[in-house]
């Protein structure tokens, strides 16, 4: 059994999915443009562009945020800054705290046995704000935020740094859940830690990325961590 759980934030707890699509139109229709399914998916795929060039450290989170409203006011057609649209964004963001279905059970569950801590390369204001709404908040003792520690998943350097903040020393007593390979997967190898990679839709496993139990539900991450 594992006594020591850290959770990812995004698709892992929060339904970021759906917090994005609520945050992103209050974001638009401030600009005086109706939300449409095609500004949506062109926001995503330019955004999951940019994140995954984040975690593999091709762009700054400075970088991220503006790049990503630059564009959507291109597409749009419409004048405005990037990076007050990004401050407004994540305003709007911190307001929508929407659980994954059986998150908040599954971090109770959890509570019970292991001390939970919350790892996360969100921004600081989104994650804040969803965090103090949010009903896990009681079985959390921590939410390590990469932006406020100089450091990110999956670097070692940010694992180390948590790890010397909760007097970590016996890593074979703590484990690392995520959706993300490259992010949170990887991150628990580079920290020394098992990894319990949650895939709900079945997505397939890189070989080059192997963690050490696969979830396809929040049960079976409990199963894991108290196996």
């Amino acid at each position: 059994m594992y006594d020591i759980v850290l959770l990812d934030a995004d698709m892992t707890i929060w339904d970021f999915e759906a917090s994005e699509k609520y945050a992103l139109r209050d974001v638009v229709e401030r600009l005086g443009v109706p939300m449409t399914e095609e500004i949506m998916q062109h926001y995503h795929e330019v955004n999951d562009a940019l994140w995954h060039a984040f975690d593999l450290k091709q762009v700054t989170r400075e970088d991220l945020a503006v790049r990503r409203f630059e564009d959507l006011l291109q597409f749009v057609g419409r004048a405005g800054k990037p990076m007050e649209m990004n401050d407004y964004y994540q305003h709007r963001l911190g307001e929508y705290s929407i659980m994954l279905p059986g998150a908040e059970d599954m971090c109770r569950q959890l509570a019970e046995r292991s001390t939970l801590y919350i790892l996360t390369n969100g921004m600081h204001d989104a994650q804040t704000g969803r965090f103090e709404k949010s009903p896990i908040k009681p079985y959390i003792k921590e939410m390590f935020i990469s932006q406020d520690m100089g450091c990110q998943k999956p670097d070692q350097e940010y694992y180390d740094k948590v790890f010397e903040i909760i007097g970590l020393k016996d890593k074979s007593r703590a484990v690392m859940v995520g959706d993300s390979l490259t992010s949170d997967i990887q991150g628990g190898i580079n920290g020394g830690v098992d990894t319990i990679w949650y895939n709900p839709k079945g997505k397939p496993v890189n070989p080059a990325i192997m963690p050490t139990y696969i979830a396809r539900t929040m049960d079976e991450i409990v199963e894991h961590v108290f196996a």
